[in-house]
This record gives C-alpha cells, structure tokens and sequence, in this order.
C-alpha cells in the first residue's frame, strides 16, 4: 500500500554525508530532546527524483526524512514539523550528531568554483528542505542556468527539478502493510482470491473488470500528463502501483472519498499513455483532462483487448 505522509507547516533541514543515516542513537536523541518518539514507517519518494526513507511519531507532530538524490548520491534530513519549537530542535540534534551542510554555507562553496563543482547545486537546493530557496540561492541557480558552461546548465536545470520534488509531501510504502479491504471504488463487483483483490482495466483478468462504466482518456504526444499535478492540488492518493517492469503498467489513484479512481496504463501494445477514470465524480476528472489538451476517446483504446495475459 502506497501512503501519502502528511507533517505540519514546519519545514527544514540540513545535508549529510553520503554515509550517514538516521539511526537508533538519532532517534533515541530526538525523543529525548523533543519528547516525540519517531519509528520508521516506510520507503519511498516524492513522485520523482529523491528516494526517502521516513519516520514519523503517530499524531505526525514531527515527520524525519532522509532524502536520497540517487544520481549524484546527495543527502539530506528533512525535518517537518507542528510547530517551530520542535524543529528547531530537532534540526539541533541532527547538526549535533552529524557533520553538517547548510544552504548558506554550500552556496558559499558553490560561489567559489560554480564551474570546478557545478554539482552542489544539487545538495545545495536540497538544504532548503522544500521551502522556498533564500533568495541569494534563487539568484545563483537563474546565473547558472544562463552559465556559458554546459554542464553547469545542465546541473542547475536537473537541481531545480530535484527542489520541486521535495516540495511535496513524501509517498511510502508501508513498512507493515496490514490486509485490508480495497476502497470502494476499487472492489470488484463478488470478491476475488489472491492479495491483487482490486478492480483492473487490464482485459483477460476474469473477476477482477470494473463493475461500472469508465472514460478513457489519451495523452497525446507533446502534451504533459496532468496526472501527477492533478493528484496533488486534489489530494487524490495513490492506491495501487505496478512494477515498472511489468508488460502491462498500470497505477491508480483514488480520490479522499475512495469513491472516483483514476488508473495510468503503458503497454507496448497502446500507442502512449492512456488514463481511464470511473466513479462518483468522473465530471470534475473530466474537466481538468480537458482543460490539460487529452484526447477523449469512445471506448477503450485500439490495441487495448492485445494487453491481456
């Protein structure tokens, strides 16, 4: 089960060495000195770039995640908090028990040598945490996205990607996953044997069809899958998330209700991605798939009855 990790308003952190990591001795500090018990509660991401493993108490009054940038092994330890006392204090732990990086003191470094070292763009982007980048930082990404150096173009471009990520909040997957019934939306219409219990587009798969009608929608080339920012600004959840090697790609997501679910689908059989919808409130999916230049279709894609297993 993929869950969405939601903290408080309070954001910070700082960067660590490639080797450090959250700990026992961490976390047995951060109760002590915040009275706040942190577990880990699973692996995951934030929708693209970072890799992060994260731990949270239960009432997620204080959520800790170490953020990974898989290409250029850049860390940091991002801090989300209720409240600005324990922030604060849990950023003065970790600076106490690790060799630390701030956002002032890497853009100083990367002041020295921008061309020599184009690559701390990336840690240095990642110090603000997902906050909005000081405004010296801001400056010195938009002169090196203008540098005559190619390649510090292309680490300031690549660093500003990694800064939108971490402005989102991280999405794990669940340490303990506990069995469960689907959502709604999701539950076939008798249930079926096997833990992939759930509802599928996917032909051929005999019990498991959406018992209720769906719209199919096409992401023409050239235009970019609004899926992702729609999920966002509509706090949809994602639900199910195939492997990304497997022949027939397919992840859905499910609005707050669990009532109106959105399943992505890739297969070498389909001319690009398509996005089916059904549920209670297909119109308002509807509309921004419009608005976003996808291409609604009359049933399901040419191709699509070939995906079957």
């Amino acid at each position: 089960m993929i869950n969405l990790v939601r903290s408080g308003p309070f954001w910070c952190a700082l960067v660590v060495e490639e080797n450090d990591s959250v700990d026992a001795g961490l976390l047995a500090e951060l109760a002590a000195r915040t009275g706040t018990t942190l577990t880990g509660i699973g692996h995951g991401g934030f929708g693209g770039g970072p890799v992060a493993d994260v731990y949270a108490d239960e009432s997620r009054g204080i959520v800790l995640i170490e953020a990974v940038d898989p290409d250029t092994g850049s860390k940091a330890l991002l801090v989300r908090a209720d409240s600005e006392e324990r922030a604060i204090a849990a950023r003065a732990v970790i600076g106490e028990r690790y060799r630390v990086w701030t956002e002032q003191e890497l853009r100083a470094q990367a002041r020295e040598d921008l061309a020599g070292q184009s690559w701390i763009l990336v840690p240095l982007v990642m110090a603000a945490g997902g906050t909005n980048l000081e405004l010296e930082t801001a400056e010195l990404l938009r002169e090196a996205l203008r540098h005559e150096d190619e390649d510090v173009r292309a680490a300031a471009a690549y660093a500003e990607e990694v800064a939108g990520e971490l402005r989102h909040d991280p999405m794990v997957l669940a340490a303990a996953q506990e069995e469960r019934e689907p959502a709604e939306v999701l539950r076939p219409a008798r249930p079926v044997d096997g833990e992939e219990d759930w509802v599928t587009v996917r032909p051929g798969v005999p019990g498991r069809e959406v018992p209720r009608p769906v719209s199919w929608w096409q992401v023409p080339a050239g235009v970019t899958d609004p899926l992702p920012a729609f999920t966002v600004d509509h706090d949809w959840f994602i639900e199910v998330l195939a492997r990304q090697d497997a022949p027939f790609y397919e992840e859905i997501w499910i609005d707050e209700d669990g009532r109106t679910a959105i399943h992505a689908v890739s297969h070498a059989e389909l001319a690009g991605r398509h996005l089916a919808v059904h549920g209670q409130d297909v119109e308002t999916v509807t509309i921004a798939f419009r608005e976003a230049g996808l291409l609604a279709l009359d049933g399901p894609p040419a191709g699509l009855d070939r995906t079957a297993p």
